[in-house]
């Protein structure tokens, strides 16, 4: 019985083995009185320490339960605050870290506690559904944005770019209904992107081309050389037919110098 008060924290089996002691303890006859009281003093004595341990031990287990009630009446009544939160990031963090701090608080009466988990779930649940729900018609959004912009990358590669102005003018167009549209899923916004930038650039290049290709500078100097040609060879055949050979071989020599350079020019052109 000693033993059992100093050491025992099985409360439930020690107290049936004080009891089946105390029935033993009973059953003896032949100790003389004042031995006998003697020795109930004792048992008393450590039925009385047992009795005390195990009362504060289940006092201070019931200061425990009372106070991991407390913290999760006051983790439930955070959960319930969030529930119609728009912010929906942050708010799914902090539900996270609730249930942290959920699994490190105690537990309390399992009756209780399974009520008190019930409704902390419940204020979760409820959150997450809407969010579910808001993030499925934005993803239903984002999908009809990204057909959207499939079909104005349709008409865009179909620009022709032969008239600059008119291609310039189609692809601010389509530019301006483009940024109208929205946002697409994540996954399909390089993808898409790098189409549009696919079509500006080719359309760029185009242009950029055409312009050489009509360079005033390069279309003056190449009439420029034309009439050069032209005015020597008219200087050749009207010595020729004033009988003055040696200046219509003159003028030959420098209209083919001339023709030569006007070659040149030519293909440069050719090549802007």
């Amino acid at each position: 019985a000693e033993q059992l008060a100093a050491e025992a924290t099985q409360w439930k089996q020690a107290g049936d083995r004080l009891k089946t002691i105390l029935d033993e303890w009973r059953a003896v006859r032949g100790v003389d009185r004042k031995t006998d009281e003697a020795l109930w003093k004792r048992f008393s004595k450590a039925r009385d320490t047992f009795n005390r341990r195990r009362g504060t031990h289940f006092a201070e287990l019931d200061r425990q339960r009372g106070a991991a009630k407390t913290r999760k009446e006051e983790l439930i009544a955070q959960a319930e605050a969030m529930v119609e939160s728009t912010d929906w990031s942050q708010t799914a963090a902090r539900y996270r870290e609730l249930t942290t701090e959920w699994k490190a608080v105690g537990r309390t009466h399992k009756d209780t506690d399974d009520s008190l988990w019930q409704r902390f779930r419940t204020a979760q649940d409820a959150f997450f559904k809407r969010r579910s729900a808001v993030f499925s018609e934005r993803d239903a959004e984002f999908t009809a944005n990204a057909a959207a912009k499939e079909a104005l990358l349709g008409e865009a590669e179909r620009i022709d770019p032969a008239d600059a102005d008119a291609a310039r003018s189609k692809l601010r167009t389509i530019q301006d209904r483009w940024q109208a549209i929205g946002k697409v899923p994540r996954e399909r916004i390089r993808e898409l992107d790098d189409r549009l930038h696919a079509v500006e650039t080719k359309l760029r290049e185009a242009a950029e081309r055409r312009s050489r290709r009509t360079d005033p500078d390069a279309e003056a100097r190449v009439a420029q050389f034309r009439d050069r040609v032209a005015q020597f060879e008219a200087q050749a055949a009207k010595a020729l037919a004033a009988g003055d050979t040696s200046r219509a071989e003159q003028a030959q020599s420098q209209a083919a110098q001339w023709r030569e350079w006007l070659a040149t020019a030519e293909e440069s052109a050719r090549q802007l």
